[in-house]
């Protein structure tokens, strides 16, 4: 199936239920015959400009005054990031002196469950459940920097 079906559902799923993560974007997709990776998942999410609300992921027409979308996260991230590392349970993103707040704020919208971040001037931590998650992360988010 094709990237614009692909997105199509996406819009689709968003628009008619609650998707507090990209874990039941994910499942709702392949329920639907759409079987995708975090990294093609994450671009989509970018690309379509949905916003991660208190309520999971929407349109930013349906966001009810949820704030303004990041414009273009996976651009902002391409050109701030500088160096991504993993370290046990914890992903080091360093960034362009001063664009740790904003690369955060991107990677809260991106983030799976039981992920959080914390964010200083030119470094964010991420904090994963495990290792192995870690490792995940940070590869799904040098996918999305290539």
């Amino acid at each position: 199936m094709s990237k614009r079906t692909r997105q199509q559902a996406i819009l689709d799923v968003v628009s008619s239920k609650r998707v507090p993560s990209q874990a039941t974007l994910a499942d709702e997709l392949k329920d639907l015959g759409f079987d995708v990776t975090q990294a093609t998942l994450s671009r989509d999410i970018a690309e379509l400009n949905l916003v991660k609300t208190k309520d999971g992921y929407a349109r930013p027409e349906d966001a009810g005054g949820g704030g303004p979308a990041v414009p273009d996260p996976v651009g902002m991230l391409r050109r701030l990031v500088v160096k991504v590392e993993d370290a046990g349970n914890l992903v080091v993103v360093k960034t362009q002196m001063g664009s740790a707040q904003p690369v955060g704020i991107v990677l809260d919208g991106l983030r799976e469950e039981g992920i959080g971040t914390i964010a200083g001037d030119d470094t964010v931590l991420v904090v994963t459940k495990t290792p192995a998650d870690a490792q995940s992360f940070r590869q799904g988010l040098l996918q999305l920097l290539k």
